[in-house]
């Protein structure tokens, strides 16, 4: 079985710090993979020096083997991680209640606040919020990730389907799926009366166990298991979907996301993870 070693960054490596990867990594071949990613094939010891490296530079360092790149669902979170933003947290801005909302935020992200307490809270802050600051939020707020509209084209073009499963809100999630031309799209549903947020949710609340729920039922659908899912998250909610999928990905994730997913990207763009699958940069579709 071969064993690779995917180095990334949000700027160009350049030959010098590839010559320093190799000689450190004691790697057999090296494939640059675009400005951006290098592959190096390792040894399987090599792993232990990942920490030391990654100190050194602001670069990203994963591995991976080809076995785990046969991958056919790639299940992205959606706030924090293909967005820049958490929806919820800038309606709250526009409505007077930020810190507020944020600090529930922080805790459900950071300290283990279970996620559906976390979401009743903040909406509970939100009760009475006008649909047109919603409509404000998403054409003037909510920015999507550089980086993630290749990855979800060129992982549809190369791979399989692509989901957005997102414990954020469908008023959101809708318009991201067709932005990004995902193949399936879930997240939670806001209940309005007269053109207003009540506060709560209608249906089942997505929360870590529906995402990892939605992901294996996906895969499924295409005759496999969760071993060929990518899947990608930021917070402690996607900790158990990443963690049981093959290709688990923190991407800028909380503290314990980090220790809990295989894979971590820090210092990369969201593409990056084409390049942790082998793919080349004449490869991404733009």
């Amino acid at each position: 079985m071969l064993n690779f070693c995917v180095v990334t960054s949000h700027k160009e490596i350049s030959s010098s710090e590839i010559t320093f990867l190799r000689s450190q990594l004691n790697a057999k071949r090296v494939d640059v993979l675009g400005s951006c990613g290098v592959q190096f094939q390792v040894g399987s010891e090599t792993a232990s020096e990942k920490l030391a490296l990654e100190s050194r530079k602001k670069i990203d360092i994963n591995f991976i083997t080809e076995d785990e790149r046969s991958v056919h669902l790639l299940a992205s979170d959606m706030d924090g991680t293909i967005l820049e933003e958490e929806c919820i947290d800038e309606i709250a801005d526009l409505v007077g209640k930020g810190s507020e909302v944020r600090s529930i935020t922080a805790l459900a992200m950071n300290e283990g606040l279970n996620f559906e307490e976390a979401l009743q809270r903040r909406l509970a802050l939100l009760r009475g919020t006008e649909l047109e600051v919603l409509e404000y939020c998403l054409s003037k707020k909510i920015t999507i990730r550089p980086g993630a509209a290749v990855l979800f084209k060129t992982f549809k073009k190369h791979f399989g389907k692509t989901a957005i499963l997102s414990g954020g809100f469908t008023y959101f999630s809708d318009h991201i799926q067709k932005e990004l031309e995902a193949d399936f799209s879930f997240a939670n549903v806001l209940e309005c009366k007269e053109n207003r947020l009540t506060g709560k949710v209608l249906g089942t609340i997505v929360n870590a166990e529906k995402k990892t729920e939605l992901m294996k039922q996906l895969i499924a659908r295409q005759g496999k298991n969760s071993f060929n899912v990518v899947a990608v998250g930021d917070g402690n909610n996607d900790i158990r979907m990443i963690s049981e999928s093959g290709v688990g990905i923190s991407f800028k994730g909380s503290h314990q996301l980090n220790l809990s997913a295989k894979h971590v990207l820090k210092n990369s763009d969201i593409s990056a993870i084409l390049y942790l699958l082998g793919l080349r940069e004449e490869q991404f579709v733009y």
